[in-house]
């Protein structure tokens, strides 16, 4: 079936490009004319460290063939010999196969593998990242419906990936399958916008007996439900200025190895309300999460088949010192809340100068819910709920000051401060050098254009704390040669207790739909983060190849 699959999709890619010319191709009739599009992905590396395993490689061949009423994707994946940190996702062959049929516009229909997220993300979301090693798609079958304007009905049925598990087969025989339902209306009256919507989510594991010797040298076996569910409710209101956003969503009881195997409920809850007008705007939001890391697998923890997703409450940090300790969200027990507020001074005024000035407070602050979420005896019948409203131990906060100026037609720059509080022993598990890990960021971007297509950018970076590493520089020198070419170097230096340097190079070119990077240097090792999900990654030296081509 694969090799049939792969076939069609050589054949109507020849097929789509004669169809240009001749109308009659068998791929274009009935039908419009096909479309197809492929993308290669290769990522290198080549380690100078004695004993490492080099080279290795990741690399990924997309490719999707359409009209208007099918289409037809399939994604091969080569990881024989992973990338450092990627070592569980080992494995080759087609990972991704898929088709589309749209038999009206109304209608919808998915069979094969697929991504699907319902509403925020808190009873469902099945996504790929691919630097995290995340990819939880879905195989099985989806039914979409849009029978009503604004109104969209969804159906869904399938096993999740675990990297390379299934071998040859389409399931596998050792994990259990998820169904999923939803519903949303979307009504709007004059320049007011309303949403309702509702999901239902239901997984099916094996039964698996445990037993568990209790101080009395007596065994007992506890029995776990083959089925659990997620429920969610959400509404929204968008208006010309403001924004709101509620959802709640509501687990039945499920023990599995995140939780220590308690039969409690779970429950998770999320407010966001948003303002903006006239060069200002403001973002309040609140989360609270009690016993919601959910797994189509019970036995399962850390990232690999998570049914759900909690956003990120805390500001995405994008330079390299104020994101050397990323918070993890901590759906287990967590109280979440964030604001964020812009404001811009106009052309003209004391503060806004000649070309305006943008300010940009971020906060953020994590606190654990109170109380003892789970009975220390393992497989206890009921854990112990915490109070709704009581807060715990904080796990971290973030405060973030940035302001962004235009000097001239050929300077520009940002300035930021960032003090943080990451409380590590809590999130990893272990302290360093003292805890919780308080830090103050400074940063400066500044970007210089040397001419019509010469641009020159640095950044300075100090990280200053008494805590894990002490002391951290970060320097980096970028230069941009419209459009082709980008030339950087960079070194990361921790001056507080390891004396150790970091240091990178790096040189990038494009070309039509083609890009190809190559660095050297050293990364240490530490916690990658996107959008909340973090995982360790190992420490690397030596020579990296990226290269990416759309055609």
């Amino acid at each position: 079936m694969k090799k049939t699959l792969l076939a069609i999709l050589t054949l109507c890619a020849a097929q789509s490009v004669a169809a240009q010319t001749d109308n009659t191709s068998a791929c274009d009739n009935p039908w419009r004319q096909w479309n197809a599009a492929f993308q290669l992905q290769t990522d290198i590396h080549a380690s100078t460290r004695k004993g490492v395993t080099s080279p290795t490689a990741n690399s990924y061949l997309t490719g999707t063939i359409s009209n208007q009423y099918l289409e037809l994707g399939a994604r091969y994946e080569h990881i024989t010999r992973p990338l450092l940190g990627h070592e569980a996702e080992r494995g080759q062959g087609l990972a991704n196969l898929y088709l589309k049929i749209r038999p009206a516009r109304w209608a919808e229909i998915t069979l094969g593998d697929f991504y699907e997220q319902l509403g925020s993300g808190l009873a469902l979301r099945s996504y790929e990242d691919r630097d995290l090693g995340i990819d939880n798609a879905l195989r099985g079958a989806r039914l979409v419906l849009r029978p009503l304007d604004g109104l969209t009905l969804k159906a869904l049925g399938g096993q999740q990936r675990l990297h390379f598990d299934r071998g040859s087969r389409v399931f596998s025989e050792n994990r259990g399958y998820v169904g999923a339902a939803d519903a949303e209306y979307l009504f709007s009256k004059g320049q007011n916008q309303w949403m309702v919507g509702a999901s239902a989510v239901m997984n099916k594991d094996d039964e698996t007996p445990i037993y568990s010797l209790f101080p009395n040298q007596s065994y007992m076996r506890f029995r776990q439900p083959e089925q659990y569910g997620v429920f969610a409710g959400r509404v929204s209101y968008t208006g010309p200025r403001t924004t709101v956003y509620f959802e709640h969503a509501q687990r039945t009881n499920n023990p599995n190895a995140v939780n220590n195997y308690t039969q409690r409920s779970g429950q998770a809850q999320m407010l966001t309300v948003s303002y903006a007008h006239s060069g200002k705007s403001i973002l309040l939001g609140v989360r609270r999460s009690d016993n919601f890391d959910n797994h189509s697998y019970r036995s399962q923890i850390d990232n690999d088949l998570r049914l759900n997703h909690l956003l990120p409450f805390t500001p995405q940090q994008t330079y390299t010192l104020a994101a050397l300790y990323p918070y993890a969200t901590q759906a287990q027990s967590e109280w979440a809340y964030q604001a964020e507020g812009r404001y811009q001074w106009k052309r003209g005024t004391a503060l806004g100068g000649r070309y305006g000035t943008k300010l940009k407070v971020a906060a953020a602050y994590v606190a654990n819910l109170d109380g003892q979420l789970y009975s220390q005896q393992p497989f206890a019948s009921v854990g112990k709920a915490p109070k709704f409203f009581g807060h715990g131990d904080k796990l971290f906060h973030d405060v973030t000051v940035e302001v962004s100026k235009k000097i001239s037609n050929s300077y520009s720059f940002v300035a930021q401060y960032s003090n943080q509080s990451y409380n590590q022993m809590a999130i990893e598990g272990h302290a360093d050098q003292g805890n919780p890990i308080k830090s103050h960021i400074f940063v400066y971007d500044g970007k210089h254009r040397l001419s019509k297509k010469v641009t020159l950018r640095t950044e300075a970076q100090y990280l200053t704390s008494k805590q894990a590493d002490g002391d951290w520089l970060y320097g980096l020198a970028e230069v941009s040669v419209a459009p082709h070419l980008l030339f950087s170097i960079a070194d990361q230096w921790n001056v507080g207790r390891t004396d150790k340097h970091y240091p990178m190079v790096s040189v990038a070119g494009t070309y039509g739909s083609q890009r190809l990077q190559l660095s050297y240097g050293k990364t240490r090792e530490g916690i990658n983060c996107s959008g909340g999900v973090c995982r360790l990654m190992p420490a690397t030296e030596g020579w990296n190849l990226s290269y990416q081509i759309n055609f």
